[in-house]
C-alpha cells in the first residue's frame, strides 16, 4: 500500500485474542521506547514464543471448567475455563489463567481446549460427547471432582489427595440433558 510504512519484517503466527489491558501496556511501551505498536506487539509475541520453548516438556496444562473462581459442576455451563501450567517434576503451579473461547462456552469447547495444549481436564459432571471428544484428542478427564476453589483443586491434584466421585452428567454412554441446552442463570453450586 502506498504511503504506508512496513513495520512487520517477518510474519509471526498469532491466533489469540489480546486482552485490552495488555494492549494498553503494549501501547505505553511503544510510546516510551519510540517504536510502533506493531513492533511492540511483535516483541511481546517473540518473548512469549521463546518462553514457551524454554518451558519445553517440563509443562503440563490442566483445564478446569470454572464459575466464580471454583470448579463448575457441569462442564458446559461454566463461565470460563481455567488453564493451569504445572511443572510435573516439581509439582509447582507455574501459571493460572482464565480463558473463554471466542465462539463461547459449550460442551463443544473440547477442540478449543485441545488447541490450548491441555493434557488433562479436572471436571465435575461431563456428558458422553465431550468425554469422547477429549478421548479422541488424547486428553485425560478426571470427572466427579468437587466444586472447590481452583487453587485448592490443583493443590489436591498435585498432592494426590483429590477425591473424585461420580460423574453427575455422564450416564450410560448417553448425553445428560445438562450438556445440550445451556440456559442463562445456571448455578454451578447446586
Amino acid at each position: 500500500m502506498a504511503g504506508r510504512k512496513k513495520t512487520c519484517l517477518k510474519k509471526i503466527p498469532f491466533n489469540r485474542r489480546i486482552n485490552e489491558n495488555i494492549l494498553n501496556i503494549l501501547r505505553d511501551y511503544a510510546k516510551r521506547h519510540d517504536i510502533t505498536e506493531t513492533e511492540a506487539l511483535e516483541s511481546a509475541i517473540l518473548l512469549q514464543t521463546n518462553m514457551e520453548k524454554l518451558k519445553g516438556d517440563n509443562i503440563m496444562k490442566i483445564c478446569i471448567p470454572t464459575s466464580e473462581g471454583r470448579l463448575c459442576g457441569h462442564f458446559g455451563h461454566c463461565d470460563s475455563f481455567t488453564i493451569a501450567e504445572i511443572n510435573p517434576n516439581t509439582k509447582e503451579i507455574i501459571n493460572i489463567e482464565e480463558k473463554i473461547p471466542e465462539e463461547g462456552i459449550s460442551c463443544h469447547s473440547t477442540n478449543w481446549i485441545a488447541q490450548q495444549g491441555v493434557s488433562k481436564v479436572l471436571a465435575g459432571g461431563m456428558g458422553a460427547r465431550p468425554m469422547m471428544s477429549f478421548m479422541q484428542n488424547g486428553i485425560e478427564v478426571v470427572a466427579g471432582c468437587p466444586e472447590l476453589p481452583i487453587r485448592d483443586i490443583l493443590e489436591k491434584y498435585l498432592s494426590n489427595s483429590l477425591e473424585s466421585g461420580e460423574n453427575t452428567c455422564g450416564g450410560e454412554g448417553s448425553d445428560h440433558h445438562h450438556c445440550h441446552h445451556h440456559t442463562e442463570g445456571h448455578n454451578c453450586k447446586g
